[in-house]
């Protein structure tokens, strides 16, 4: 392998000549971190609206599944109130030329991806049924 490398390099230089090697390294350097600096910048701008599409549709994604949990005798009503409060102090702004932070966009995202996942998980297992009454009130007292 260190043949095939020395190799590799004496074509490289024989190629580009022994006295621009360097400056055909750092020119490559150069052109890779401009390339690199142009496609993070191009993402910048797409993330934004990736973040919110995704945190908006999660969201409803959510709520049916809350909506269902709470129908097959599951808590999510509550969760759903919860929730929706929070994302929306979350992601409310009053004036639109003054949009929400990406930060709290990735928030609310991370929130209702949270929520979806419990709400999946409570869908999977069958709800709690009580098989026996309840113990009586306070402990150790008589039973009705």
């Amino acid at each position: 392998m260190i043949w095939i490398g020395g190799l590799v390099l004496a074509v490289a230089l024989y190629l580009i000549g022994p006295d621009r090697f360097f400056d055909a390294l750092l020119n490559l350097s150069d052109t890779i971190d401009a390339a690199f600096r142009n496609l993070v910048a191009m993402l910048g701008a797409q993330t934004y609206s990736v973040v919110r599409a995704l945190a908006i549709a999660l969201y409803v994604v959510f709520a049916v599944l809350a909506l269902l949990a709470s129908q097959r005798g599951h808590r999510g009503l509550g969760a759903l109130l919860v929730v929706s409060t929070v994302y929306l102090i979350l992601v409310w702004r009053p004036y639109d030329t003054f949009p929400a932070p990406i930060s709290r966009w990735i928030a609310a995202l991370v929130l209702v991806v949270v929520g979806a996942v419990v709400m999946t998980q409570r869908l999977t297992v069958p709800p709690f049924v009580r098989d026996r009454p309840l113990p009586p009130y306070p402990p150790g007292g008589r039973a009705p």
